[in-house]
């Protein structure tokens, strides 16, 4: 059977001293029923860290399933779907170095990211535009939100 995860971050006051953020993922199977799904906060936070946070306990379960048919995760992030499918290969290969020398921004989850990516099809899905279970964790996601 093949899974599908969808995967979700908010945060309110975006990278600021006193914000909060939250995260959501679920896994759902070809008959469209929710087979997992979690869900949690942090603060202070960015949307990007939590954006990460999502699709790093995605990869998590899937590792733990241990499932040999590789699942699609679907992100509305354009930044994590460009970082995981392209970006951190580069930075990898440079010490974990963005162009002109600078830092990675939340590296620490990029790397358990890195060591994960492929055991999932990582792809962009277009955000708050109707999609179901994108609307859906987008909910478990601002759920969490404690501002």
């Amino acid at each position: 059977m093949k899974y599908t995860y969808y995967t979700d971050g908010a945060c309110s006051g975006n990278g600021t001293f006193n914000s909060s953020g939250g995260w959501g993922v679920v896994e759902i199977d070809e008959n469209n029923n929710i087979i997992w799904q979690s869900q949690g906060t942090k603060s202070p936070t960015t949307n990007n860290e939590m954006e990460l946070t999502a699709i790093l306990n995605a990869l998590n379960h899937i590792k733990e399933e241990n499932n040999f048919i590789q699942p699609i995760l679907y992100t509305d992030s354009a930044y994590c779907c460009n970082l995981i499918n392209t970006w951190m290969y580069s930075w990898e290969r440079n010490g974990w170095m963005r162009p002109k020398n600078q830092e990675v921004k939340n590296l620490e989850i990029i790397k358990e990211i890195f060591q994960l990516a492929k055991l999932a099809d990582i792809k962009k899905i277009p955000g708050h535009s109707g999609v179901e279970w994108n609307e859906y964790v987008d909910k478990l996601a601002k759920n969490e939100i404690t501002i």
